[in-house]
């Protein structure tokens, strides 16, 4: 039977209460409660969650909310909670009942609902989701930038609570608050108005509080150009609104686009506020202008809340969202954080992140706590360098890099070399394999390769396998950051997995927030692209010796990657899978390395056998507090403007 998007099937549903009397139902991928998801075709199950919020006098599925929760659960793998703000739906009743549903209460509901998500413990699925979006519709949308402006202001400030949502959803909200005052000024002069709102399983006459809807009016919107770029923002609107100024899509479009891609803008014809169609379709109209779309029609029109589903799917797909944060971090200050290295790929630096939760405390002598960042052009990144030019180890040189670990092999070093003219230039070349020695057998090379080439939901299997089997390699990279602490390059062969999960490991250290290292670690799906021929060449005669080794039982090895999938072939889909770094990936090992270690400093105690006096040394060494303490002479100030923070300047 074929999948029909417009009618998705009903995944599995869990009704919630949480906080101060929020309802809620929670979607739960197919794949996260089965035995075999490759073989029942489903999609893997993310590490993702979106919040769905509603506007006013509306409830959590109406609209395109269950639809669209259908369809993300379904077709990108992520969990999903719409909610009923209190005063709606099945939710408690308002805080103060002549004060109504205001707006402070929305942006606590919405509070409520990102720690609900994020704690494995609360929303019982014992895995603490990663919030990545949040969509929202009319006065749910003033509710939720209001609540990522009072985040973005913590985030700035230092603040470890901040909770930053890289993708926002604005579906019809008003910018220009104080217009909606013109919809009810009969009524100004009253405590309560006669209005319909569905309650308890039903629409029914309700007593609007019309301080409600003065409070709805107060919002200043004017400063969301302020918010960081940590922040992107999809708006969809109909361009037959009657509820909002048709000047309002613009007004958040001027005030959101603080650079490529932070903003997009989708106008729908014909919609009005909840996107139905204005114009009827009759049986004998042929006019395909009506419904260019083909989408299904709500009696006579055009039901354009599957267009506005369409919308949402298409930004949220994990290419768009990477090309997003590609272009937000493209750039540290004034610095690239992509270097050009001749003869090398996926070369970049890992500094200049805001650290969200300092592993260790900084104050001021004021006692303030200090914001710091991962200390920028001191820890790089890249594929193999075996390819490396003289030309380009002139550059890491002139990048101050002063030590060189290989994490691969000793076969792949065999295979493919090393440069050799890396003392010339002040380099130091420091063999720290993670895999001391390979186990070329058909069946280890099978089950590694079964992880990696399966989906990207298994590499959580390889990664943890690494963070046991390169317990030395990765102590020597942090005795070297105590004791030399000068600037170093990490590598393995396609810089993806082993040079991944040092990374990871850096990062988490400082205390960088766990959305940003997994797309830090995605990054590598653009910087690796140069390098597919060589390695698919590569991987195709790997497989191809691995098949003549198991002779006749050589289509075991593809059925046991396959997982059971129809239609699936090693050298195409296998590849494919190998050289993703997918952000999902990275947010499932980070949470497999917290349940598993429960912190980072018990690994580094416990795993590395580093000391407290240790830890705190080569924290010190990888963050930076102000501009002149990470020791780099510039030609000129370079300011930092990563993230919109002035104040911070390298």
């Amino acid at each position: 039977m074929a999948y029909d998007k417009y009618n998705p099937q009903i995944p599995i549903e869990k009704q919630v209460r949480f906080g101060k009397g929020v309802s809620g139902t929670l979607t739960i991928p197919a794949a996260f409660q089965s035995e075999n998801p490759f073989e029942e075709n489903l999609v893997p199950f993310t590490h993702k969650a979106s919040l769905i919020l509603h506007g006013q006098a509306g409830h959590r599925n109406y609209c395109y909310q269950k639809t669209l929760a259908h369809r993300l659960t379904h077709e990108l793998g992520i969990f999903t909670l719409r909610i009923d703000f209190r005063g709606c739906g099945d939710s408690a009743d308002n805080e103060i009942e002549i004060e109504g549903r205001h707006l402070n209460q929305d942006v606590d509901d919405i509070q409520a609902s990102a720690e609900f998500i994020s704690d494995g413990e609360k929303n019982g699925l014992g895995i603490n989701l990663t919030l990545s979006s949040i969509i929202s519709h009319s006065r749910g949308g003033v509710a939720m930038f209001l609540w990522a402006q009072k985040m973005d202001e913590l985030l700035k400030c230092g603040d470890p609570k901040a909770i930053i949502v890289p993708n926002l959803i604005n579906c019809a909200a008003r910018f220009s608050s104080e217009t909606v005052l013109e919809r009810y000024y009969a009524f100004t002069d009253y405590d309560f108005m006669p209005s319909t709102a569905y309650r308890y399983g039903k629409y029914q006459e309700v007593q609007l509080a019309t301080r409600e809807i003065i409070t709805l009016s107060k919002p200043d919107l004017s400063r969301l150009n302020e918010l960081s770029t940590d922040w992107s923002v999809l708006s969809i609107y109909g361009t037959e609104d009657q509820i909002i100024p048709r000047y309002d899509p613009a007004n958040f479009a001027n005030a959101l686009n603080r650079g490529h891609l932070t903003h997009t803008l989708k106008l729908i014809p014909d919609a009005d506020h909840a996107f139905f169609g204005t114009k009827e379709i009759h049986p004998d109209n042929d006019d395909e202008d009506l419904n260019p779309h083909e989408l299904p029609l709500k009696g006579k029109k055009v039901n354009y809340n599957f267009l506005v589903t369409d919308y949402i799917i298409e930004w949220l797909l994990p290419e768009n969202e990477l090309n997003r944060f590609l272009e937000s971090s493209n750039v540290i200050g004034r610095v690239s954080r992509w270097k050009h290295v001749d003869g090398v790929t996926n070369f970049r630096d890992i500094g200049g992140w805001r650290v969200a939760n300092p592993t260790f405390k900084t104050q001021s002598p004021t006692n303030e706590n200090l914001i710091c960042y991962v200390k920028p052009n001191y820890a790089f990144r890249c594929a193999n360098v075996s390819k490396l030019t003289e030309k380009g180890a002139d550059s890491l040189s002139k990048l101050g890099i002063k030590a060189l670990f290989d994490l691969r092999s000793d076969g792949e070093i065999q295979q493919d070399g090393f440069p050799k003219n890396l003392e010339k230039f002040g380099i130091k070349r420091i063999h720290a394999p993670v895999y001391s020695k390979d186990d070329y057998s058909p069946q280890a090379i099978a089950i590694r390769y079964t992880n990696l080439m399966t989906s990207w939901s298994t590499y959580v299997n390889v990664y943890e396998d690494m963070l046991e089997m390169g317990i030395g390699a990765y102590k020597t990279v942090f005795e070297y950051i105590r004791d030399e602490n000068k600037p170093f390059v990490f590598h393995c062969t396609a810089g993806k997995d082993r040079t991944g999960m040092l990374g990871m490991l850096i990062l988490l250290l400082a205390g960088v927030d766990k959305n940003t290292i997994a797309k830090e670690y995605e990054l590598t799906t653009i910087g690796l692209k140069p390098d597919h021929p060589i390695l698919k060449s590569k991987f195709q005669e790997t497989v191809r010796k691995l098949r003549e080794k198991l002779g006749g039982d050589s289509s075991d090895i593809e059925n046991i990657i396959s997982q059971g999938r129809a239609n699936w072939n090693i050298e195409h889909d296998g590849f494919e899978n190998l050289v993703s770094s997918r952000y999902e990936a990275m947010l499932a090992t980070i949470e497999l390395f917290l349940k598993k270690y429960d912190n980072i400093i018990n690994y580094f105690k416990n795993k590395l056998g580093f000391s407290q006096e240790d830890i705190l040394k080569i924290y010190e060494n990888i963050i930076v507090l102000d501009p002149q303490d990470f020791g780099f002479e510039v030609s000129s100030q370079i300011n930092w403007d990563h993230r919109n923070y002035k104040t911070a300047k390298f």
